[in-house]
């Protein structure tokens, strides 16, 4: 056995002088050539000097070699016990590696005692594999340990049970946390949680919480915020974000790039969701390809998505899975069934995708829209994987739109195997039942539900105004302006019969007579958003409706629509009834192309110089009244009440309308009464603009436009 080098002896110190020198450009190759140098002199492999440094070295790679680090490792195994640095360096490797379960296999030998740093990594593997039945064993082994409250630890705990799903647990561990220790990573990883697990509304609450103690977000806080925005359809909080992304220098994050494309896309910005796409330039990814691909599927834009794959073939950018996805449900919404499979076919051939149930979900749902439902049915028995509760659904929903009943009860028994108590199942076979006259099966059916506890997920509509959104159900009446909404649906139905319009019936599936049809189409959830918000907004403002089901066909492809508003719901462009005369005397335009400007990030409303008193008077009447801006401030003894002019009332009036709108043009028109400025407002009005130009107060500028707290430029979640 040679002696072992005393950690003074010149060849190692040089060695590890290098390794450390290094680390600004870590290099796997200069990493090789260091040890073996090192090892030619003399140096023992085990010898816990040089390996402390060369794991170190390996872990700063962008991609750290796992079996070199795990061999090192080794060696020091061989002559005694591995100090815990060098093992939770190899931990932190084998948990960002392809194979995380290396990092847990090696815990369990209990090589070292834990420390600090133990247990950060072994969560994260956990986190990787959705182990939390590991996971929840290390939180209570690092509890027994004393290092469960360890902020870096509560971080790790708050990832590793959102990515579990489990946000209510994510969140106590979250608030264990004292508020003073927390870091950037600490809120992020609350975000995310929130966010990733369908729960906007909390994602939102937290963010405001974090503004209030004044941490600047990241782009990874952005990423979590746009996607609570997108869930929501809140688009005027999601430009208020663009906007706070563009002052801090965001706009460049390849990550928060995408995630205001399929935020715009969502909301059914698509040209919006374009300009970031194009804006991008060289530092478009792969994954803001396949943003802008999906999105222009989902908003009935099939055609334009295969266009933008072609120019991404173009570009020699190889597709990933989810891309196909898009791909093929472009294809499936336009009707495009050979290019559908010609698709399907290349994605094997030309790009060596592996297929995914979601593939192969989208051609049975090609087929079965085409009508084509018995090839679907025989495409599912011969598929290469074994079909799981959502393709048999996508046949089960093909065989109600199709009235196929056969079928359709092979489906259902399918899916009464695979997924039993799904109330989305049961609605499909009510309807295919009702389409095809089975009446009495329909109440069995009905009855079943009641009978095995099955309760229907109720359909919701969302509605973005005034930086508020509020939310419908059929038939709702908690409102407080219920009797106006409703009158308003009253009035709606009449100027529509008077147009000729004759309702759809055949859409309600119930044994009932006609006119209870027609009362039970005209209170759809839909309908109740678009009244409430017909009630409150402008004329030709753009109407943006969010829905968790599909959109009713009563509201789609109207032939004697005539507004320029548009509804975007669950992907599918509509065009809403004719829209009601405004009682205000203040005439609009129609909004023009591209309806948002940014200048610098920054532009405010105010009264137009020159405009008639009378003029400037009925505006400023109608933004504080029916326009719904809060003007306490304009009162006697108000914040703003100085100066007491008419033009400097109604620029703050007005701006207040137009930032509450989403700052686009035709909120600042009021008539011709309002101008749109590029530049700082006026001394003495400078109070009402929601963001500041001072880059210092950037966080205090977007926290007043998320905070509860202020009166009319807050954002809140009205659940109505």
């Amino acid at each position: 056995m040679r002696e072992a080098i005393p950690s003074t002896h010149p060849a190692l110190r040089h060695c590890v002088a290098l390794l450390r020198l290094h680390l600004a450009a870590p290099s796997l190759a200069a990493a090789k050539q260091l040890h073996a140098r090192a090892l030619r002199a003399g140096v023992l492999p085990s010898h816990p000097l040089l390996a402390k440094h060369l794991l170190f070295h390996l872990a700063s790679l962008r991609a750290p070699p796992l079996l070199y680090a795990v061999a090192v490792l080794s060696r020091l195994l061989h002559d005694g016990t591995p100090d815990p640095f060098s093992l939770n360096t190899v931990l932190r490797i084998a948990a960002g590696s392809p194979r995380p379960r290396v990092a847990l296999a090696l815990h369990r030998r209990r090589l070292a005692p834990p420390d600090t740093h133990t247990y950060p990594p072994l969560l994260q593997a956990c986190a990787r594999l959705l182990a939390l039945r590991e996971g929840e064993c290390l939180h209570a082994e690092a509890a027994k340990n004393g290092f469960a409250t360890l902020v870096f630890v509560q971080n790790s705990l708050v990832h590793l049970y959102g990515a579990c799903g489990l946000f209510e647990s994510a969140h106590k561990v979250f608030d264990e946390i004292p508020v003073r220790e927390r870091n950037l990573v600490s809120w992020n990883s609350m975000l995310n949680s929130f966010a990733a697990n369908g729960r906007p509304n909390e994602a939102l609450t937290v963010f405001r919480e974090m503004l209030d103690i004044d941490f600047a977000p990241d782009g990874f806080t952005i990423v979590s915020v746009l996607t609570a925005c997108a869930e929501i359809g809140a688009l005027a909080l999601g430009r208020r974000v663009h906007v706070y992304v563009e002052k801090v220098g965001l706009v460049d994050n390849s990550h928060v790039s995408n995630a205001l494309i399929d935020l715009y896309a969502k909301c059914g910005s698509v040209n919006e969701a374009r300009r970031i796409f194009e804006e991008m330039g060289l530092g478009r990814t792969v994954v803001s390809w396949t943003s802008l691909i999906v999105g222009l599927a989902a908003n009935g834009f099939g055609k334009e998505a295969l266009e933008l794959f072609s120019v991404m073939e173009r570009e020699k950018l190889v597709p990933t899975e989810i891309t196909m996805v898009g791909v093929l449900y472009a294809c499936s919404h336009c009707g495009l069934v050979d290019d559908g499979f010609r698709y399907f076919d290349r994605m094997k051939e030309d790009y060596g995708l592996a297929l995914r149930i979601e593939h192969l979900g989208c051609m049975v749902d090609l087929l079965g829209r085409a009508g084509r439902v018995e090839e679907a049915y025989d495409y599912i028995v011969t598929m290469p994987l074994e079909p799981n509760a959502v393709v048999w659904r996508t046949l089960l929903g093909a065989c109600a739109m199709h009235k196929k009943l056969e079928l359709g009860k092979v489906a259902w028994a399918r899916l009464v195997e695979l997924d039993p108590g799904h109330s989305g199942d049961y609605v499909l076979l009510s309807n295919l039942y009702a389409a095809v006259g089975r009446w009495a099966d329909v109440h069995v059916l009905r009855k079943a539900m009641v009978t095995n506890r099955v309760r229907k997920k109720p359909g919701h509509s969302l509605v973005e105004l005034r930086n508020s959104v509020y939310e419908f159900v059929m038939g709702d009446r908690s409102h407080p302006e219920s009797d106006q909404i409703y009158q308003m649906l009253a009035d709606i139905a009449e100027r529509l019969r008077r147009e000729g319009y004759i309702p759809r019936t055949s859409n309600v599936l119930a044994d009932i007579e006609e006119e209870e049809k027609e009362t039970a189409l005209n209170y759809h959830s839909e309908r109740l958003a678009i009244a409430f918000a017909l009630l409150k907004s402008l004329p030709g403002i753009p109407i943006r409706i969010i829905k968790n089901l599909r959109m009713s066909l009563q509201w789609l492809n109207n032939p004697r629509a005539k507004s320029s508003c548009w509804v975007s719901a669950a992907g599918t462009r509509v065009a809403p009834q004719e829209k009601v005369e405004s009682a205000t005397p203040i005439p609009t335009l129609s909004p023009p192309e591209g309806n948002m400007t940014f200048i610098n990030g920054v532009t405010w409303c105010v009264a137009r110089p020159g405009v008639s008193q009378e003029d400037l008077q009925n505006a400023l009447d109608w933004a504080c009244g029916q326009g719904g801006a809060d003007c306490t401030p304009l009162q006697p003894g108000g914040r703003c009440y100085q100066p007491d002019t008419l033009l400097s009332h109604a620029s703050y009036a007005f701006n207040i309308f137009y930032q509450q709108n989403g700052n686009s043009d035709i909120a600042c028109n009021f008539g011709g009464a309002g101008t749109i400025i590029k530049r700082d407002p006026i001394p003495g009005i400078r109070d009402f603009c929601c963001f500041s130009t001072d880059a210092r107060k950037h966080g205090d500028d977007l926290s007043s436009c998320v905070s509860d707290r202020s009166s009319s430029e807050s954002f809140r979640i009205h659940v109505n």
